[in-house]
């Protein structure tokens, strides 16, 4: 993204672009769309379109920061406290309440770059998480950061398949399956 003012007018042109690209996802894939679409759908003009992104990449990597930036937000205002691993019923309570955006991003070019960022996230938590309950000397039988990243790529799997299946199941029963996934295997090994 290029660097703007972060005036009034630029923030809501930002989330005009943004707007647009996400309903454009729900329509067809990234790949397919072009600037043009995006203009013509934001009803903002070319030049002022590259007066804040040199592409609709850059668009795209924009609007994922900004839905990590919202869950990391969402987990500490409402996992802070937690005592698991990860506050994995709040973020599968954001993640419904927030459907339209995410289902923007769980296809597509959008997915791969979603779910790095994101998988890279939640490993993080996790492992605090881990050594919060554990102490930072713990030796384990894995290292912490395969743990997490084990951890993290249930919970995004489970989130895409919840997802295929059109979020027909509660967040609390979401939450249970990852649950039972989980935590015998880590609590085997952190004891």
């Amino acid at each position: 993204m290029k660097p703007s003012k972060d005036d009034r007018r630029s923030r809501r042109t930002r989330q005009l672009l943004g707007d647009a690209l996400v309903e454009l996802m729900l329509e067809k894939h990234f790949e397919s769309i072009t600037v043009q679409d995006i203009l013509d759908r934001a009803d903002v003009g070319r030049s002022t379109f590259y007066a804040h992104y040199t592409d609709k990449e850059g668009l795209l990597i924009s609007q994922i920061e900004h839905v990590i930036r919202d869950l990391e937000v969402y987990t500490t205002e409402t996992g802070g406290g937690h005592p698991g691993l990860l506050p994995s019923l709040e973020l599968f309570r954001h993640v419904k309440e927030q459907r339209r955006l995410m289902q923007a991003f769980v296809w597509g070019r959008g997915a791969e770059i979603l779910t790095q960022d994101f998988q890279g996230q939640v490993s993080k938590i996790i492992e605090q998480n881990i050594h919060s309950m554990v102490g930072e000397t713990a030796v384990f039988s894995i290292p912490v950061s395969v743990l997490a990243k084990f951890v993290a790529n249930t919970f995004l799997t489970l989130l895409r398949w919840w997802f295929d299946e059109d979020l027909q199941y509660t967040p609390e029963r979401m939450d249970e399956m990852f649950q039972k996934l989980v935590m015998p295997g880590i609590q085997e090994i952190i004891g």
